[in-house]
């Protein structure tokens, strides 16, 4: 069980690291691209940040598991 809280953990913070960069980069992009495409930019990098946060931090899986693995 240890390993496991482990293993979230680990996750856990990989994901957060990987928020911070991503809204680091759209600062980023938001403040220097001046040109039309930056916008695709930011829509993309706003899909995959919500990506993270919805499957990580929502906690959606669980909705489509079964109750075995349900803890």
């Amino acid at each position: 069980m240890e390993d496991k809280k482990k293993q979230i953990l680990r996750n856990g913070t990989a994901v957060i690291l990987l928020l911070v960069f991503l809204t680091m980069a759209e600062f980023l992009i938001g403040a220097y691209v001046k040109i039309w495409w930056g916008a695709a930019f930011l829509l993309g990098i706003a899909a995959l940040k919500s990506f993270f946060v919805i499957r990580d931090y929502m906690h959606v899986g669980r909705v489509f598991a079964s109750d075995e693995e349900v803890h």
